[in-house]
């Protein structure tokens, strides 16, 4: 016969923490070199910025290596009578040296964070930006990876961001003729919140600037919620006056482990339609650029990378512009789930924008302002939204979103971000 059992269930208690101030820190002007026989970094163009949440605050990072340089600082305070709050950035210089269009959502500091795109070689100018809004110095150490792979430079560790002030630091120092960097950015003391600005000069023209923000941690599964492809052919024509590759529809990944990657990435084309298939395999701590001029064709899109081992993504894609040709890097976005609650997409100023939203592996319903979408696993679609408005954005299940910009400037893109410092559900055993 069995014997009685006796079974103990230690107690739980779940519990959602009280949420602290959320504090996020803006992209900042767009940089340049000043005039003069002694040029240095300086803020060339001031963004237009919409930031959303009852009760917010705006101040700033008031000391910057540019010259009227620094970045706008969003904090939403615990008392505040909301508990959600987004900002956005769009600024379209039009200078002797710089113009395009560069946008960028505003985010919280990170003690580690990944920058994927820009280029060093000829034309081209890459900034690392760090801004560190904090009370307590922070100090910073860059591994800056290119096609051979890890870049071994001086400069490249301790790097010291003192509280409230803004670092500028040219990539083309560290790495230099560098087609395909990617930055990971770790800082300790305080934490940082790090972009990285590309311009390019094609003779003696400016012609595209752009603003990356930092991507994701390395995972399995990256999603880059927005590809705009836009006048595919033209761009093309007007590239080919130099042999310039700065325009093509490009995919960059790195794996920043010690073993190899298999990688799928499924492009999507919103709305539905034949989703296209490429298979690369990414060698670890060397970077990858996959040309998808082939693959693709005028159409808005996202982009879905699987892999056997955590990578980093981000993506390229070329607009024509009044003045020529402008660059736009996009990030990969992070998940929003059912846990965030209300999330605020904020649009920055301008007209020209559309909502981009992909679904994770599970079909969602998408609420926008009240408008149900039903969006099917690993689907995407799009939906034209006003500048200057901040969507409230809920939703079933894993969605990624980002709010794209094209006008007469260029093109480039901006985020959804979860909310910054929201408390999640912890399950508490004594």
């Amino acid at each position: 016969m069995p014997g009685p059992s006796i079974q103990a269930a230690a107690p739980a208690i779940d519990v959602v923490p009280d949420r602290g101030d959320q504090l996020l820190v803006c992209p900042g002007p767009v940089l340049g070199l000043s005039a003069g026989a002694e040029a240095q970094v300086a803020a060339v163009a001031n963004p237009e910025r919409l930031a959303s949440g009852t009760g917010l605050v705006e101040g700033g990072i008031p000391i910057s290596d540019a010259l009227e340089g620094g970045a706008a600082t969003i904090t939403l305070p615990v008392g505040a009578p909301d508990t959600r709050v987004a900002a956005v950035e769009r600024t379209e210089p039009a200078t002797d040296d710089v113009r395009g269009l560069a946008a960028g959502e505003c985010a919280a500091p990170q003690p580690t964070s990944w920058l994927v795109g820009g280029d060093t070689t000829t034309g081209r100018t890459t900034w690392i930006v760090l801004s560190n809004p904090g009370a307590v110095a922070a100090t910073v150490a860059l591994d800056v990876y290119g096609t051979a792979g890890l870049v071994d430079a001086p400069g490249t560790r301790g790097i010291v961001v003192a509280p409230g002030s803004q670092r500028v630091i040219p990539l083309a120092g560290l790495a230099p003729g560098e087609l395909s960097p990617v930055v990971g950015v770790t800082s300790r003391g305080g934490s940082v919140t790090a972009t990285l600005q590309q311009t390019i000069v094609r003779g003696l023209d400016p012609a595209g600037a752009t603003i990356v923000t930092g991507s994701p941690a390395p995972a399995l599964r990256q999603v880059i919620p927005a590809f705009p492809v836009i006048d595919l052919a033209a761009v093309a024509e007007v590239a080919a006056d130099d042999g310039s590759l700065d325009y093509a529809p490009t995919l960059r990944m790195l794996v920043p482990g010690e073993e190899d990657a298999e990688v799928a990435v499924r492009i999507i084309p919103a709305g539905g339609g034949d989703e296209v298939l490429v298979r690369a395999e990414v060698e670890a701590g060397r970077v990858l650029d996959v040309s998808l001029s082939e693959r693709v064709t005028d159409g808005e899109y996202a982009l879905a990378i699987e892999s056997d081992v955590p990578v980093v993504a981000g993506a390229r894609i070329g607009a024509l512009a009044s003045a020529g040709l402008d660059v736009a890097w996009v990030s990969a976005a992070p998940v929003l789930d059912v846990d965030d609650g209300e999330v605020i997409a904020a649009v920055a100023p301008g007209s020209g924008a559309l909502l981009h939203l992909v679904a994770g592996g599970s079909a969602v319903t998408v609420a926008v302002d009240g408008r149900e979408l039903e969006i099917p696993a690993q689907g995407a679609v799009t939906l034209p939204v006003a500048g200057s408005s901040a969507p409230r954005i809920t939703t079933t299940g894993e969605v990624h979103a980002a709010v794209s910009y094209r006008g007469d400037a260029g093109l480039d893109v901006s985020r959804v971000l979860p909310p910054a410092g929201s408390p999640r559900p912890l399950t508490i055993y004594p």
